[in-house]
């Protein structure tokens, strides 16, 4: 063959074909006009000697290795001189090192692999009174370390059950109008509240009394007074995280308050969140202190509600 096929079928250069020839590397037959003739086997050659390219040798140690590749090496050790015998070992123990390096970050993708799971859309529902144990499930696992829910219940003894029994009256109060919305089966929840009627309240989620009464008068008195919707909780529980899960479920609340013409309210304490709601599409309206505890009010549509 011609040295342009032999280029097209390996994928190399004619220019660095020749560079192989002028290295000894690649030997190809003279016809009788003179013209080069590449054979078949070099086909696998330039690939061997890409392969060892790529693999660091210089071209001058190929030289040594190549006649062990085709056939059982016919050269001893005896056969080279002691320097290029010291840089074919450093170089096999290089490729060792890399080929362990290699096989151990294989391995770690098979384990990802094992385990990972193909992100789809998630199921977004409406939730039903059906749905209760798994939404507060997911609140008291998501707010185990939540700033504002620890500071309203810091008894690490009490937690799970004061949590769940918070959690429960945020769904009951909510699920009723249709504005609770699950991801999965309840892997993630959004509590929303629908506009209130003029001089109306929020849904009663918690007693107003102690922490509570302080951080309502401070947060919810300064929501809106003005039509709009309102996030109460979203949470997604630690062992979906990274699905995007709580977004979806959010989704469903601001689709409606777009609809609506409002803007979408919502409080977090978690400074981390900012920026993870601002990706949303929220904005900071206000930031304040309950006391000792950083509170971020922030607003979906800041050009309607101004």
């Amino acid at each position: 063959m011609r040295i342009g096929e032999l280029s097209a079928r390996t994928g190399t250069p004619a220019r660095l074909l020749r560079y192989y020839e002028e290295q000894g590397l690649l030997t190809p037959a003279r016809r009788d006009n003179g013209y080069r003739d590449y054979g078949e086997h070099l086909v696998d050659r330039v690939q061997q000697i890409r392969g060892l390219l790529e693999a660091g040798l210089p071209t001058r140690l190929i030289k040594n290795v190549l006649p062990c590749l085709d056939n059982p090496c016919s050269i001893t050790i005896s056969d080279a001189g002691p320097e290029v015998v010291d840089l074919l070992r450093q170089e096999r123990d290089r490729m060792d090192a890399r080929i362990a390096c290699l096989s151990r970050n294989r391995d770690a993708i098979d384990a990802y692999l094992s385990k990972v799971r193909t992100r789809v859309n998630p199921d977004i529902a409406v939730a039903t009174p059906a749905d209760r144990a798994a939404a507060v499930a997911t609140f008291v696992a998501a707010f185990a370390a939540d700033p504002a829910i620890r500071w309203l219940l810091p008894d690490d003894a009490t937690f799970p059950a004061e949590a769940a029994a918070m959690a429960g009256s945020m769904f009951d109060a909510r699920v009723g109008h249709g504005t609770v919305w699950i991801a999965d089966g309840g892997a993630a929840v959004a509590m929303w509240d629908p506009p209130r009627p003029p001089g109306g309240d929020g849904a009663e989620d918690s007693p107003r009394t102690g922490r509570f009464a302080r951080y309502h008068e401070v947060v919810h008195g300064r929501m809106p007074k003005t039509p709009h919707w309102y996030l109460g909780v979203l949470a997604s529980h630690p062992e979906h995280r990274g699905r995007r899960l709580g977004r979806a479920a959010m989704r469903a609340g601001l689709e409606r308050a777009a609809a609506d013409g409002l803007p979408a309210y919502l409080e977090t304490s978690n400074p981390r969140n900012v920026e993870v709601y601002r990706s949303a599409g929220f904005e900071v309206a206000e930031h304040l202190m309950v006391d000792d505890l950083a509170v971020w009010i922030m607003v979906s549509a800041p050009e309607v509600a101004q």
